[in-house]
């Protein structure tokens, strides 16, 4: 899923293709931006988060590694831990409060925070077992929790920025 960017262009993370896509909307081009990536195919499938710092993150599927655009200079990186195995993250990130964004697992085994403040990658929660748990976007709610609709997972998974804690809710369904 592409991220419009305050400089009005969508940015695009590459699936099966070696660069990050760039549109400009106002003057409708269409140009790669940022290194070739690693990764093989199906490298970034969730949605991406434009942060506050204004660059925007997407959580890795078959890539190892977190992506960041800057749509003020176009300068792409990957940038935390090398993570293991294919579709990890799935599901569209969610941008909390406290200003961390946080991606629900999919065959990866725990919830993704990242800080753009910090540029910092942390795993949360416990480990949730299964694979393509949770596939589609969270919603941040009133209360400042975030909620993931399961897809092959047995439970709603909340996420409580403010505890920094994820917990499984609701009953099997």
């Amino acid at each position: 899923t592409g991220v419009l960017a305050p400089n009005g262009s969508i940015y695009f993370a590459p699936c099966c293709a070696c660069k990050v896509l760039r549109v400009d909307t106002e003057t409708d081009t269409v140009h790669h931006i940022g290194p070739d990536l690693d990764g093989g195919s199906h490298k970034y499938l969730a949605g991406g988060v434009l942060a506050r710092d204004g660059k925007i993150y997407f959580a890795p599927a078959g890539a190892q590694r977190v992506l960041c655009v800057d749509p003020h200079t176009d300068q792409v990186e990957m940038f935390g831990p090398p993570m293991e195995g294919s579709g990890k993250f799935q599901s569209g990130g969610v941008l909390a409060g406290n200003g961390k964004i946080y991606f629900a697992p999919s065959m990866a085994s725990r919830v993704l925070c990242i800080d753009p403040a910090s540029s910092c990658i942390e795993m949360l929660g416990q480990v949730l077992p299964g694979k393509q748990k949770y596939v589609a976007a969270g919603v941040l709610a009133r209360d400042g929790r975030i909620y993931f609709a399961p897809a092959d997972a047995k439970q709603v998974l909340r996420v409580d920025p403010c505890e920094g804690a994820c917990e499984l809710v609701g009953p099997e369904l």
